[in-house]
């Protein structure tokens, strides 16, 4: 059944209870806006409920962590290189939406110990292998 409805008028008795409708229509879009407003969140909050783990519900913007959540994956914002394990000293951050989506932690960095592969490389490498299939 929708909020308003129509009714014949018939009567003066009929419109007052009309006009009387729409003011109770009026209270009710004037509680459903400030119940709606209440419900926004500033920028800051939502910079903060973005920057929490939805989980297990840490706060990784002050650096809290769950060891066992997964989508904590044991750091915050940011780690050391995880393919490395630290060793490049590189820092990884957080990939805040495929983190959420997943439910598990993702990063996005770059490990300075491991080097793109260039063509010259991968012609002495192919080299190198083709030698050792010929000695065995």
């Amino acid at each position: 059944m929708s909020l308003a409805s129509v009714h014949p008028s018939a009567g003066l008795s009929h419109r007052s209870q009309s006009f009387g409708s729409v003011s109770s229509l009026d209270d009710l879009h004037n509680s459903c806006y400030s119940s709606a407003s209440e419900a926004v969140l500033s920028i800051e909050e939502l910079k903060l409920q973005l920057n929490s783990c939805f989980t297990c519900g840490v706060s990784w913007y002050e650096d809290h962590v769950s060891l066992d959540c997964a989508e904590c994956g044991g750091y915050s914002l940011e780690r050391p290189c995880p393919l490395c394990d630290g060793q490049c000293s590189s820092t990884w951050k957080r990939d805040l939406t495929m983190s959420h989506a997943c439910g598990k932690a993702r990063w996005e960095g770059e490990c300075q110990m491991l080097k793109p592969i260039t063509s010259e490389d991968e012609s002495r490498l192919c080299k190198r292998l083709e030698k050792l299939a010929a000695s065995s």
